[in-house]
């Protein structure tokens, strides 16, 4: 389904449309909806997953910069049209799924973080001695896919305080993150939470029973 935030119509895909809690998932930097494959099948209702501006079947930005809360933004319009909701979100979607979990907590009732790209943007704090049009069209260390506007490379370079992290987990309802021994960034750390290990259907059914 087509979806209106501000001057970008996004893309809502049903992945799933068994009776049940609906879930929406939330990509990694450059990626889209197609990229879950076969996981939403593991969650005991609706799945949705949604094409962030510039990716996928959704148009991209009309100028601008790419930044999380612009995506966030994205997630909140589907979040509209499919009501209450658990989140999933990989690499810069989890980022996401954390800023919408503590800004909708009202409509979350929990969100798992996994990894993926876009992870850690441009570390904890701005780079000071880099302009921020530098920031902005500093090339990506592994190029976009075709089809990702290009611009949204900045998503690999946005700046993501822990405290700024830390808020939103504070107001958010129930956060897991799933663990594997691979290296996380500090805003991970500041989320909290749970951390679940196992596979990503495990922590998915670990999902499913933390927003009952």
């Amino acid at each position: 389904m087509r979806l209106q935030h501000a001057r970008v119509e996004l893309e809502l895909g049903v992945l799933s449309d068994r009776d049940g809690p609906a879930l929406l998932l939330l990509h990694g930097l450059g990626g889209s909806s197609a990229d879950w494959g076969e996981l939403p099948a593991a969650w005991p209702g609706r799945v949705f997953g949604l094409d962030f501006s510039g990716h996928g079947g959704s148009q991209p930005m009309r100028g601008g910069v790419y930044q999380p809360e612009l995506l966030a933004g994205d997630a909140d319009t589907a979040l509209a049209e499919i009501g209450p909701a658990a989140l999933a979100g990989a690499g810069v979607g989890a980022y996401v799924a954390l800023l919408l979990a503590g800004g909708r907590a009202e409509l979350v009732p929990a969100a798992l973080l996994l990894p993926g790209r876009g992870l850690a943007g441009g570390g904890p704090q701005p780079n000071w001695d880099r302009s921020p049009v530098e920031a902005i069209e500093q090339a990506p260390s592994t190029p976009l896919p075709p089809g990702c506007d290009a611009r949204c490379s900045a998503l690999e370079n946005d700046p993501r305080p822990p405290a700024y992290a830390a808020h939103f987990a504070r107001a958010a309802r129930r956060v897991l993150r799933f663990e594997d021994g691979t290296p996380r960034p500090p805003w991970w750390a500041a989320a909290g939470g749970d951390a679940v290990g196992g596979t990503i259907g495990d922590a998915l059914h670990a999902l499913a029973i933390a927003a009952r």
